[in-house]
């Protein structure tokens, strides 16, 4: 019987993708745990030699959850089912920080009004419904442009 050795097997085009995601709230800012969405064929070996072999991390444990299909909202009397997923939750041998979430100003965004209005044009003919609490920014931000007219 052949001895299997992690980690030497070598990946050199992954036909896999290993998407990290946000820990849950409980889970400090700055941790050596980390998680990660596999497709359900991967198992804890796979994950662990695609990590230190492409990402050179020292894993330390794996631990996977088979997570079910969900249904999500329904339009009409259609519904949609959300694609099965496995969660894995790897522990590395150092600290890992998130970085900080990027401003929207540095993307352009600079309001929700200004992106509505962009939106609007960006489709060119299509129906949008008025969005109430806009609405009542809207008439909040005229009735105050009306009575400092009248004070000046």
């Amino acid at each position: 019987m052949p001895v299997l050795k992690e980690g030497l097997k070598k990946l050199y085009f992954p036909s896999t993708v290993l998407k990290l995601v946000r820990n849950g709230p409980n889970v400090p800012e700055v941790s050596n745990t980390l998680t990660f969405r596999v497709p359900p064929s991967m198992n804890k070996f796979d994950i662990k030699s695609y990590l230190s072999n492409i990402y050179k991390l020292n894993v330390l444990t794996v631990r996977t959850a088979n997570m079910p299909a969900k249904l999500a909202g329904s339009g009409g009397n259609t519904i949609l089912k959300r694609a099965t997923f496995k969660k894995a939750v790897v522990t590395i041998d150092h600290d890992f920080k998130w970085p900080e979430a990027p401003d929207s100003v540095a993307f352009g965004i600079k309001d929700a009004a200004n992106e509505r209005s962009r939106m609007m044009n960006r489709l060119n003919g299509w129906r949008m419904r008025p969005n109430h609490s806009l609405q009542a920014a809207k008439k909040a931000a005229e009735a105050a442009a009306e009575t400092t007219e009248t004070k000046a």
